[in-house]
């Protein structure tokens, strides 16, 4: 059910059938990424910050651009949205469109 913890065997599962799927479309998965990290405390203080201003958090996929260092990469993006559109700070910080967060370290 969403919105819940699942038990860690739905959660390895899970994640096994990701890379055999990705492996049978050709991904070579040493050199793919296959989970983000962020660090608690840097996460939380952000969530901290914009989640106030929002009502879900969208999680999105993401490649990084050619230009980037890690191009050709998958990633996350972690998105606030309020009314299904995205968040805007607070205008005691200036408004305007809060900005994702991501930059976290992908594994491999």
């Amino acid at each position: 059910m969403a919105g819940q913890p699942i038990p860690i065997s739905t959660a390895e599962d899970m994640i096994k059938d990701y890379i055999t799927y990705m492996r049978d479309l050709g991904v070579d998965m040493a050199n793919q990424t296959q989970s983000v990290t962020f660090t608690g405390t840097d996460l939380m203080d952000w969530l901290n910050q914009v989640m106030p201003q929002a009502d879900e958090l969208r999680i999105f996929m993401g490649m990084y651009p050619h230009a980037h260092p890690h191009a050709g990469r998958t990633t996350v993006i972690l998105w606030p949205y309020k009314n299904g559109q995205p968040a805007n700070e607070s205008m005691q910080r200036g408004g305007g469109p809060t900005e994702p967060f991501n930059e976290g370290t992908g594994q491999p």
